[in-house]
Parts: C-alpha cells; structure tokens; sequence
C-alpha cells in the first residue's frame, strides 16, 4: 500500500505507525563502495605485524544537493569511525584525516608504530573492519548502521554501532531532539522497552542486576534511528553493560510514541 506523503517527522511516523509500511528501498539506489589501506605497514600476515583496514560501505546515486550532503556525511562516518581509534595529538596534526579515509588509516599505523617503539606492543596485526547497510529507506528518511570491529592487542576485540537517519529532502543528519518533543517523556518507554528485552522485572533493580547506571538512573544512549517499526535505541557495550553482554539493540514502537513525536514547524 503506497502512502500519500504527510508532514515532516510526525507524518512520516504516524503513517508508519498507522499503516505499518514495508521497507521501499526500490526509492534508493545504492552505490557500494570497498576501501582497503595499502599503505606503509600493512599487515604482513607471514610476520605477523602491521595494520589492516577495510570498510564496506555505499553511497547514494544521484546528484541533488540533498544526496550528495548525505554522501558526505556517510564518507565522514565512515572516517570518523576510523579516527576514533587513532592518537588524538597525532589527528589534530593531520585533520584530513577526519573526511580521508587513507589518512587516517595511515595514522592508525603510525599508532601501531608508536605503540611497538614504546614497548607496549602486544603482539600481532592490528584490525580495524567498517561495516555499513541501510536499515529503513523510504522517500523522506533513510536510516544508516555502520558497524566498527577493531583489534589493537589486549583480550578482545571492541565494536562499536552507529546509527543515523537523514532526512532524505534536505539531506539533513537527524536528531533525537528533532524526532521527539520531549526526551523526559521518552525516557521511562525506553525504560521500559529496555526492561522487557532484558527481561528485568519493572521493579528490578538494574544496577544490582549488573547494568552500569549511576545511582540505579536510567539513559539514554547515545545512538537513535527511525526503523520500520518504532524508533530504535542502541547502546554499545561498555554504555551500559559489560563487554561480555554485547551491544543492546531495542525499538519503542510509534504507538507508543505518538504523543512526544514532533510536528512539522
């Protein structure tokens, strides 16, 4: 069933929510893109040293102004996801880097350096994996999850998810206050959602129940999208929760939220 197109956020998510439309993603066509580092000290797998770095990710096909500031904020993502691992004495010497995927790479080598002349070196290639799908397009949003896995020694890997929506007409990167009127209002359904997840009873205490909360209160995280469904909230291990739970992905659905989404000014 094809929608009429209603006002900005609230008609875009009332529709959702009354009509509970499929994913159209026949309105975007994507570009796939594959980006490996090949630079000075790339991981020598028979040594075993040096750095990898690869990202999977896409950009959209058109030439409207509102694409291609989309198409610049999915190549920012994407560095920015790189440059979060790097020194940050070392970026503010190189800002390109912050929008180069290849720069920045190459700083996440001169780490690796940095660290092996330092002695603090663990051992092994250093791994950094991009990762970047489209979870909900339609004609007016398209939400994006770009996935980071990165190794630099130690016990584990860390990941880290992000999600981002972009009003598809003006090519603007969403945000939460801008989807909501009010995140007061917002907190105990996302409480709550999270609860009913986690399967903590409403009166459980999440603190004793092993969740990182400061005086046992309740956050939000600071990852949102707008999906098919609801509004979706992420929270990346180490936000709330040990490494060993994982990432903790929910949705609030629109029924819930129909009273705080915002209207079109």
């Amino acid at each position: 069933m094809r929608i009429p197109t209603f006002g900005f956020i609230f008609g875009l998510l009332t529709t959702l929510w009354c009509c509970n439309q499929s994913d159209d993603l026949s309105t975007t066509t994507l570009k796939p893109i594959t980006y490996e580092y090949t630079g000075e000290g790339r991981c020598d797998t028979a040594k075993n040293r040096g750095v990898k770095v690869s990202a999977d990710y896409f950009e959209l096909v058109g030439t409207s102004p509102a694409t291609r500031s989309i198409n610049d904020s999915l190549r920012a993502m994407v560095a920015t996801g790189i440059i979060n691992w790097v020194d940050s004495a070392a970026l503010a010497q190189t800002p390109a880097a912050r929008t180069d995927l290849s720069k920045g790479a190459s700083l996440f080598w001169e780490s690796y350096r940095q660290m092996g002349e330092e002695g603090r070196m663990f051992g092994g290639c250093w791994e950094l994996e991009i990762h970047c799908d489209s979870i909900y397009s339609s004609p007016e949003i398209l939400t994006v999850r770009q996935a980071t896995f990165t190794y630099s020694g130690g016990a584990h890997p860390n990941t880290q998810t992000t999600l981002q929506s972009f009003d598809r007409r003006t090519g603007h990167a969403l945000k939460l206050t801008e989807v909501v009127t009010d995140t007061t209002a917002l907190l105990p359904l996302v409480e709550r959602a999270f609860r009913r997840q986690q399967e903590i009873p409403a009166n459980g205490d999440l603190e004793a129940a092993g969740y990182f909360l400061r005086d046992g209160q309740f956050f939000l995280p600071g990852t949102f999208g707008i999906g098919r469904e609801g509004l979706i909230f992420l929270y990346n291990p180490y936000e709330i929760a040990a490494y060993a739970v994982g990432p903790i992905e929910l949705t609030v659905p629109y029924a819930q939220l129909k009273a705080i989404l915002r209207k079109e000014k």
